[in-house]
Order: structure tokens, then C-alpha cells, then sequence
């Protein structure tokens, strides 16, 4: 990234709502927009889509134009929103859920939302649960997540099984699935 790339995203990651982020990045060139979105660190990251305070349909509509640009820095973006302490994002028409539903989603994707069923205890269940039952169902994703549990003590284990069976079977609520 060149140095007027790096002066424009130091800008872009100062304190500020995602909307206004998505508005700058949007009268950019797409390429250097891609490029920022993509040199984008875990913290930045983080900043973007987990300060929610009345921004969840904004953060939802900056995760879907971020599909437009760049499918990796999106993965990213939807993992860092999977957090114990502010819960799955409910924001916009829920697209971010729906396309986790009908993609095999990336496999750190996959673990991040593991990381969030073991950690958050059963918060948000139904969303992430659509998540799980599509993963297992239409992407043969159950091995995979088999050996996820399979590293955790034995209490996680079974706890993670019995919740991921739960999930699997449950009637979805949302149409994502």
C-alpha cells in the first residue's frame, strides 16, 4: 500500500461511526477502498463492527458492501462480530446471516462461531443455530466441527455436543436457513 493509501486509511480508522467509514470508502476508487478494507487489522476490525450503540443496521449494511469489494476482508469482518460480550449482530434485513447460511463459510469463520457458542452460553441461539444446521446440512461441515470439540476439556465437549445437536435439530426460525 502506498503512502497516500496509508495517510487516507489512518484517517478512515479514527474514532467515527461505520456508516461514515462505508460513505468514505464508497467515494474511493474500488482498488484502494479493496486494499484498505483488506490491510485492515484484527483491532481495526473489532472498532468497525462491534461498536454497535445504534449502529446495527449500519454495521450490517457496511458488511454487505464489503462483500461487493473484497470476500476476505468481509469473512473478517463477519467473524470479529461474532463476540460474547455484544451477542450476533441484529442489524439490517439480517443478510450477513443469510449468506452464512447458504455458503460454506471460511473455516476460521466456522471456528469463530464455535468460539462463540462455547463462550457465550447459549446467547443468540436461533441465529446461530441456522448457521450450524446449514453448515452440517448442505456443506457436510460436521467432521470439521467434530474436531473442534474434540480439542476442548471434556466438560466443553460435552456441552458443545449436546448444543450442537440441539442446534442441528431445532426447527429454524429465521428464513435464512
Amino acid at each position: 500500500m502506498n503512502e497516500d493509501l496509508k495517510k487516507k486509511k489512518k484517517d478512515l480508522m479514527k474514532p467515527d461511526w461505520t456508516e461514515n467509514l462505508q460513505h468514505a470508502l464508497e467515494k474511493l476508487p474500488k482498488e484502494e477502498a479493496r486494499q484498505i478494507v483488506e490491510s485492515m487489522n484484527k483491532r481495526e476490525i473489532y472498532s468497525k463492527v462491534n461498536n454497535r450503540k445504534y449502529q446495527e443496521d449500519y454495521i450490517a449494511d457496511y458488511l454487505e458492501y464489503l462483500w461487493k469489494i473484497s470476500e476476505s476482508a468481509y469473512w473478517k469482518h463477519v467473524c470479529a462480530t461474532f463476540d460474547k460480550q455484544e451477542g450476533f449482530l441484529w442489524g439490517g434485513y439480517l443478510w450477513h446471516l443469510e449468506k452464512m447460511c447458504h455458503i460454506a463459510i471460511p473455516s476460521f469463520v466456522l471456528k469463530g462461531v464455535l468460539d462463540f457458542i462455547l463462550n457465550s452460553k447459549g446467547t443468540d441461539f436461533e441465529a446461530v443455530a441456522c448457521i450450524i444446521k446449514a453448515q452440517v446440512i448442505r456443506f457436510n461441515r460436521l467432521e470439521e466441527i467434530n474436531q473442534y470439540i474434540s480439542a476442548l476439556s471434556k466438560e466443553q465437549q460435552d456441552y458443545m455436543n449436546k448444543t450442537i445437536k440441539e442446534m442441528i435439530d431445532c426447527k429454524p426460525v429465521y428464513d435464512s436457513y
